[in-house]
């Protein structure tokens, strides 16, 4: 199965739908935190003056106590979208059907999320920190009067896409192992090692997803954030990176055991 055209065109047949579960989180967290803020930061290191590391991680990150109660909401804004979305998906797949009513209840989908979306996040600030302490190495080593010279923007790029790479990869993992969970109700330990095996199996394809999708955010921030659209930018890549993820999961659980899927029948709206 090749999964890139395969979520390309569920995203694509059921965008309007994907829409409603997406963009009221996409919009709070895109506007008001920074979801894709190291992209944002390799779009203006060039212009930056860094001096110490405190300087950087200031223009990766720039917190202050509201950003805290913004991330808090945040987090229960994406929480509750992955939540429906996914039970949305999942009703697709096994029925064919678009039921609203199916896809506006939690039940326990919303508990399994939030571990998966917490520990998602330490992972993505973890790597996010040591790529920094890496960059500013880089920054010290190759910098002018705290100016990036040319080879640290080469080298900072490069280790920017690592990251990437590294994230991409934890992201697919950990939202499988949340479908693993919300599906057929097992623990994180065997939902996670199912998950592994799974992405064992296909790895090169499931990469080919990852790889797509993290490209087209990165080259789409950079952009947008050189020509002062920083937040749409992070509103965009929000509502790319979301449902893909959640698509690439749903449909690498149902092909790797084996659950025939009726999603790909004529769709009708039930109420």
């Amino acid at each position: 199965m090749n999964y890139l055209k395969e979520v390309l065109n569920y995203y694509g047949k059921n965008f309007i739908y994907i829409a409603v579960f997406c963009l009221i989180p996409a919009i709070f967290c895109g506007f008001l935190l920074k979801p894709f803020a190291m992209f944002e930061f390799i779009a203006k290191y060039p212009e930056l003056t860094i001096n110490t590391f405190g300087d950087l991680f200031g223009a990766v990150y720039g917190l202050n106590w509201l950003d805290i109660l913004w991330i808090l909401m945040g987090f229960v804004t994406i929480v509750i979208a992955i939540s429906l979305l996914l039970g949305f998906i999942e009703s697709h797949f096994k029925t064919g059907k678009v039921s609203w009513s199916n896809s506006f209840s939690l039940n326990s989908n919303a508990l399994s999320v939030a571990k998966i979306t917490i520990i998602l996040a330490i992972i993505c600030f973890v790597v996010n920190l040591l790529v920094m302490l890496l960059v500013f190495l880089v920054h010290a080593i190759f910098n002018n009067g705290g100016i990036a010279g040319i080879p640290a923007i080469v080298i900072n790029y490069i280790l920017i896409f690592g990251c990437m790479v590294i994230i991409a990869r934890a992201l697919t993992m950990f939202i499988l192992t949340g479908i693993e969970m919300l599906i057929n109700g097992s623990p994180l330990r065997v939902s996670f090692s199912d998950a592994t095996r799974a992405i064992a199996r296909d790895g090169w394809k499931i990469f080919a997803v990852e790889a797509t999708l993290f490209i087209l955010m990165f080259l789409l921030i950079v952009l947008l954030t050189l020509a002062g659209l920083s937040w749409l930018g992070n509103i965009i890549g929000l509502m790319i990176f979301l449902p893909v993820e959640c698509i690439l999961g749903m449909i690498v659980f149902f092909d790797y055991n084996g659950i025939k899927r009726y999603d790909k029948r004529r769709l009708f709206v039930k109420f």
